[in-house]
């Protein structure tokens, strides 16, 4: 028995189909046959069966893979750490990402990976919403990690924090709103107020508030450009209630965005979470991406953030 039997065996286990196994393995498909028979041989076991055109595991096959599995993948990430070591770590990640952070925090912390980690990993990003994101890397759409809001009733899934956006209200220009240093929910009143849409993580995270403070809202809006637009033509009696995201860099010349008061409302309000799947193996590019980020320190010009007495700049 030799190492690359036990390679040959993992992925026609994956696959179970000789001919697709043997084209990714890069060898013809008698030679992965003929390493296959030998192995049973060797083990005087049956770890495959005919299934039409397919094969499928045996129950001693089935019994073995748990094994060969387990000890491949650590003989791969040992290999992947000693590259580690010489600033060769490789691999490929899929990251999805919001829309409200794939243009600041996510880029940062990409930067700063490739800084510590070297550019042997390639990453690449896809813009989505929370629900999608979410179900994307349930069905393996995204194979690394998804950035998104929190989402309740997922046991195979883990969830750690590692941004937070402000909750404010935004104005259109001119409005009385916009003279305060900062506004609490009582200065709502007789206002039109629009926000998230219910049934999506932040919308029902504002919901919450809303039904705390006695306030009522239209849940319309699923991000922060459409509301961004909605306010540039609102009239002086219309406000939302909103993240402060880079998705209203674009309206900050006709709409005014005002804090609001933190005894209501803490700045950190809505966590954005790195998440991924619990239980399933992760390589060494996807280790060290998750360990970084959870250890990434974000800088202070990469969030936004709106003051008591003003709101600062777009970085």
């Amino acid at each position: 028995m030799n190492l690359s039997q036990l390679y040959y065996f993992r992925k026609l286990s994956e696959l179970q189909h000789y001919t697709k196994a043997a084209k990714e393995l890069y060898i013809t498909q008698p030679a992965l046959s003929d390493a296959i028979r030998s192995l049973e041989k060797e083990l005087g076991v049956p770890l495959f069966q005919k299934e039409g055109r397919n094969v499928k595991l045996t129950r001693y096959g089935r019994e073995f893979s748990a094994y060969v599995h387990d000890a491949l993948r650590e003989l791969d990430k040992g290999i992947e750490i000693m590259r580690e070591y010489t600033g060769r770590l490789s691999g490929n990640l899929s990251v999805g990402g919001l829309y409200t952070i794939t243009g600041d925090y996510l880029p940062a912390l990409i930067r700063a990976y490739h800084d510590n980690y070297g550019d042997g990993v390639k990453v690449e990003v896809s813009q989505n919403f929370s629900l999608p994101l979410i179900e994307g890397l349930k069905d393996d759409t995204y194979d690394v990690v998804v950035f998104a809001a929190r989402k309740e009733n997922e046991p195979r899934l883990h969830f750690e924090p590692v941004v937070a956006h402000q909750l404010v209200v935004g104005v259109p220009k001119g409005s009385h709103l916009a003279s305060k240093p900062f506004v609490s929910f009582s200065d709502l009143q007789g206002y039109d107020i629009h926000t998230y849409r219910s049934g999506t993580p932040i919308g029902d995270e504002v919901g919450r508030v809303l039904a705390k403070y006695g306030v009522t809202a239209h849940q319309d809006f699923d991000d922060e450009i459409t509301m961004g637009g909605m306010l540039a033509t609102a009239h002086p009696h219309e406000c939302a209630l909103l993240t402060y995201t880079l998705g209203l860099k674009p309206f900050l010349d006709r709409i005014d965005i005002v804090a609001i008061d933190e005894r209501e409302v803490p700045r950190d309000f809505h966590h954005v979470y790195m998440v991924y799947k619990k239980e399933e193996f992760q390589n060494r590019a996807l280790e060290s991406f998750i360990d970084f980020a959870l250890k990434f320190p974000v800088p202070e010009d990469v969030v936004l953030r709106c003051g008591q007495s003003n709101c600062d700049s777009t970085p």
